[in-house]
C-alpha cells in the first residue's frame, strides 16, 4: 500500500454522544464525502453513538471499527487511551464507560465546587444542561461561563480557570493503567494510547508511560493525530517501532472548525516503515 493509503482511515473520531458537534449519522456521512473507507467512532467514556452509526456506516458501505476513548490515569498524570475492534456488546467497556461516567459526575461537582472558591458563581446545573445528551466535560462549564460573560472566550476560561494546572487537586479520579488495561486486554481489543505528544510530558516520561503501557497490555500508539508537527509524527514512528507497538492514525475530528480540522485528515505518516494497525482490518 502507498504512503496515501493511510488518508482513507481515520481510528478517531467524536459524534455529539460525548463532545463532538455532528450527530453520529452526520458524522459517518461526511467522512463517506471526504472518502473515508474505515471510520471508528471513539466518543469519551460511551459507546452510545455507536449503534446509529453502524446503521449509517454500512448504508454508505463503510467499514465501522466499534470505538472508545477512555480516560485514564498514569502516576496521578491523566492520560487518554483509544479500545478499538470490540464487541458492542463487551460487558467490560461498558462498565468502565459507566465507571467514567460516574466520575465526569462527580468531577463535575468538584470543579463547581473549585469555581465557586475562586468566586464565581455555581455553575454546575447551567453546566450539566449545557452538556445535553453528551458527556460532562471542562468545555461546557466555559461555554457557560461564556455566556454568563464571566470569561471573554473559551480559551480565556481555560487558561485562568479549567486547565490541568488550575484543576491539579481532581486529577486523580480516573482508572490507573495498571488496572484497565490488564481487563480490557483480555477481551482482545486493541488499545492505544492516544496523542501521546499532547501531554506535558519530557521524553523520558513519555516513553515510560510507554514501557508501562506495553507491559500492562497496550498493543498500540496513535503516531498521527490531527494536523500535529510532521516532526512529532515522525517521532512518534520511531517510538511505534522501538516499543514494537502497532501505529495508528486519526484527526480527532470533533467538528468542522478549518481546514485542518476535518474527518479523516492529519499530518502524513510513513506507512511503509511503521506496523499499521488498520492493517487487520
Amino acid at each position: 500500500m502507498s504512503d496515501q493509503a493511510y488518508q482513507r482511515v481515520d481510528l478517531h473520531t467524536h459524534s455529539t454522544a460525548s463532545d463532538g458537534k455532528l450527530t453520529p449519522t452526520e458524522l459517518v456521512n461526511l467522512a463517506h464525502q471526504e472518502n473515508v473507507e474505515m471510520l471508528a467512532l471513539t466518543d469519551h467514556d460511551t459507546i452510545a453513538g455507536l449503534v446509529e452509526a453502524r446503521q449509517v456506516a454500512d448504508s454508505v458501505g463503510m467499514r465501522l471499527i466499534n470505538g472508545c476513548e477512555l480516560s485514564v490515569s498514569w502516576k496521578k498524570i491523566p492520560l487518554h487511551m483509544v479500545a478499538l475492534g470490540f464487541d458492542e456488546q463487551c460487558e467490560r467497556i461498558a462498565a468502565w464507560t459507566l465507571r467514567n461516567q460516574k466520575v465526569r459526575l462527580e468531577r463535575g461537582r468538584q470543579i463547581s465546587d473549585l469555581l465557586r472558591k475562586k468566586g464565581l458563581p455555581d455553575l454546575f446545573n447551567k453546566a450539566i444542561e449545557e452538556a445535553g445528551e453528551s458527556q460532562l466535560g471542562r468545555p461546557h462549564f466555559a461555554k457557560v461561563m461564556v455566556r454568563e460573560g464571566l470569561v471573554k472566550d473559551m480559551n480565556k476560561a481555560f487558561d485562568h480557570y479549567l486547565g490541568n494546572k488550575k484543576l491539579g487537586q481532581i486529577r486523580d479520579v480516573w482508572p490507573q493503567l495498571e488496572d484497565i488495561i490488564p481487563d480490557l486486554a483480555e477481551t482482545g481489543c486493541e488499545l492505544v494510547l492516544a496523542h501521546p505528544k499532547r501531554y506535558p510530558l519530557t521524553v523520558t516520561k513519555l516513553k515510560a508511560v510507554m514501557k508501562d503501557f506495553k507491559a500492562f497490555g497496550g498493543t498500540s500508539i496513535e503516531i498521527a493525530s490531527g494536523n500535529e508537527r510532521p516532526d512529532y509524527v515522525r517521532f512518534l514512528e520511531r517510538l511505534s517501532r522501538e516499543f514494537e507497538f502497532k501505529a495508528s492514525v486519526g484527526s480527532d475530528f470533533h467538528g468542522p472548525f478549518g481546514p485542518w480540522t476535518q474527518v479523516g485528515r492529519y499530518t502524513q505518516v510513513h506507512e511503509q516503515e511503521v506496523n499499521p494497525l488498520w492493517y487487520q482490518w
